[in-house]
């Protein structure tokens, strides 16, 4: 009986010294970017019980509306340095009595080789996959930033940027395809609620499908590839939602210094979901938006079809000079909002009539990979042009917008 006191004592002192050591590395950990991080809450045994608001059902994969007593315990990994990082809210709700909040500021510590403030899921087994939320975004702690920050990414592991990821920069929401193409999806709209579905068969092949719609129009529908070949070390593309910003990692800074947005009835449907699954459902007597395809095109951008990037936007009357610009081989890009394809009638010095059918929609065209083709304008003639584009939403047209203006050398 001595001996197995004894030896218990023993046991205990030893992993005593072990949790001492861990806790002194830990403690190390957590001050890599200079923060000391508030002490984790003691272990509640009753948590284990608790109700939470997490549940896969159904069409569901996984979806959370916040209201259970734990939130997010069922996410496979929740990457937060702070205790303000991700908690729940009464004020702002979309639906129920709650809401996520996710707070990021520049001096928190890096978690997960990153300063972000996010959850993380497993890699799907089955690539055609559903994503909803309802986000609010306070315009107080979200000022205007040059530099971009993800608000929802699909990684693949491996040593690659996201093949996926949705971005805000300087008020204006952005989707950044495969590193390069980044399509603007309109303005990053604050202090409302919006109600979010994606809708993503995620492919490395020409059968790749992204449809997005923003509280019942669709904003995006785009075929093509939006993922990396799964080969080394890549996987399937695993999705994060929340805050993630890479220029404040180490000591880095920009104009801002904290970010806030919160997130309501989060859902991931599988291969059998519907819009009608994932919209995200409203408080009070609001019923589902049925969603329309109104399409209009809200902008035109020169693109430089050497480089692949948006110049400049181009205004009615406006006068573009290639020098000064140093612009060759040149392209026009159209944003638009519920268009499937565009049409465009140039008239002026050179004429043109196209439509294209696939996201980013250019007057003469792309092969959907980024790659912006130019046709005779290697250099634009010199002289004055009228554009037109028509939207169309399917075979259904939407407003079409006119634009006159001149190139210079």
């Amino acid at each position: 009986m001595k001996t197995s006191i004894r030896t218990t004592a023993n046991f205990i002192r030893n992993n005593q010294r072990i949790l001492a050591a861990a806790l002194l590395m830990a403690s190390f950990a957590s001050c890599q970017k200079g923060v000391i991080e508030p002490a984790a809450p003691a272990y509640d045994e009753s948590a284990m019980n608790a109700k939470v608001s997490a549940k896969a059902t159904g069409n569901f994969v996984w979806s959370d509306n916040l209201e259970g007593s734990t939130f997010f315990s069922t996410v496979p990994s929740v990457q937060t340095s702070a205790s303000y990082s991700i908690t729940t809210v009464t004020n702002p709700v979309y639906q129920g009595s709650k809401a996520a909040r996710f707070e990021l500021r520049d001096t928190d510590a890096e978690n997960h080789s990153g300063t972000r403030s996010e959850i993380s899921f497993d890699d799907p087994t089955n690539l055609n996959r559903w994503y909803s939320y309802a986000l609010y975004v306070p315009s107080a702690y979200y000022k205007a930033d040059a530099e971009d920050e993800i608000i929802t990414q699909w990684h693949q592991g491996g040593s690659l940027t996201p093949a996926l990821c949705l971005r805000v920069k300087s008020d204006k929401l952005y989707i950044r395809i495969m590193g390069t193409t980044w399509v603007e999806l309109g303005n990053w709209d604050k202090d409302a609620w919006h109600a979010y579905v994606m809708h993503v068969k995620h492919s490395s092949g020409s059968d790749g499908l992204i449809e997005i719609w923003k509280d019942g129009v669709q904003i995006m529908n785009r075929s093509g590839a939006n993922m990396y070949k799964v080969e080394g070390d890549l996987h399937n593309p695993s999705v994060k939602m929340g805050i993630y910003k890479s220029d404040w990692n180490g000591s880095g800074t920009t104009a801002t210094n904290i970010r806030v947005l919160y997130l309501d009835d989060i859902k991931i449907g599988n291969e059998n979901a519907t819009y009608a699954d994932m919209v995200p459902a409203k408080n009070a007597t609001t019923t589902t938006t049925t969603p329309t395809t109104t399409a209009a095109i809200t902008d035109f951008k020169l693109v430089n079809a050497e480089t692949e990037k948006d110049v400049q936007s181009i205004t009615n009357g406006a006068t573009i000079s290639l020098s000064k610009l140093q612009l060759s081989k040149s392209n026009i890009r159209a944003v638009v909002s519920g268009a499937t394809s565009v049409e465009f009638e140039l008239s002026g010095k050179q004429s043109k009539a196209s439509t294209d059918d696939a996201a980013p929609f250019a007057l003469h065209g792309d092969d959907g990979d980024g790659n912006y083709f130019y046709g005779n304008w290697n250099p634009p003639a010199l002289g004055t042009y009228t554009l037109k584009a028509t939207p169309y939403s399917g075979t259904t047209a939407g407003t079409p917008k006119t634009i006159t203006f001149t190139i210079v050398k």
